[in-house]
């Protein structure tokens, strides 16, 4: 008997061709990936600041007793902090916080004390009016104080592409927070803004 062998692996051409099929996979799904990665960086960003706003309102509740929470960076980075506004044993300064360092360094935030939605496509600039925060009293609302200065409407873009999706998230005068989509009607979508 005869013992046939055969050839067993591939040739450098057949490897050569997967290569270049991969490669050109890759290059024609690079710009769509850089834009979702643009796009997660501000819903991580929109995501972090409800949760501190959350975190605020709960703790307010919690404590019976106002707590605010701030934003703490003047050049529009995501960083924020959740504090009692008056300090107590039972009240700590420091509740939690987030820094600019954490999540992506694209996202930035705009604020404005008025809850009114802008006409579609237009974002309150970035670094207007930082610094300034929410108070949540002990039923987490508002303080009726408070209305009218405190922040109404926190708008989150992206530095790095204008292209990227915008976030914006609402706070009624209730303490009830709201993450929207600008770009959908709330007519079509729950998800929308107007």
């Amino acid at each position: 008997m005869l013992n046939q062998t055969g050839q067993f692996g591939v040739s450098l051409i057949e490897l050569m061709i997967g290569i270049a099929i991969v490669s050109l996979l890759m290059v024609m799904g690079a710009p769509s990936f850089s834009l979702w990665i643009q796009n997660t960086q501000v819903r991580t960003a929109a995501e972090s600041i409800q949760n501190g706003l959350q975190i605020a309102r709960t703790e307010a509740v919690r404590r019976n007793a106002n707590v605010r929470f701030n934003l703490t960076d003047a050049g529009g980075m995501v960083a924020w902090s959740v504090d009692c506004v008056t300090i107590t044993t039972d009240c700590p300064a420091g509740i939690q916080t987030r820094s600019g360092g954490e999540g992506g360094a694209n996202a930035r935030v705009g604020i404005s004390v008025d809850a009114a939605i802008p006409v579609i496509g237009t974002a309150i600039a970035a670094g207007t009016g930082l610094l300034a925060g929410v108070t949540f009293d002990g039923l987490g609302r508002i303080p009726a104080a408070n209305v009218g200065t405190d922040i109404a409407r926190i708008d989150i873009t992206n530095a790095a592409r204008a292209d990227a999706r915008r976030m914006v998230i609402l706070i009624g005068t209730g303490g009830q927070t709201r993450m929207c989509d600008p770009a959908i009607a709330l007519a079509a979508n729950p998800q929308g803004c107007l």
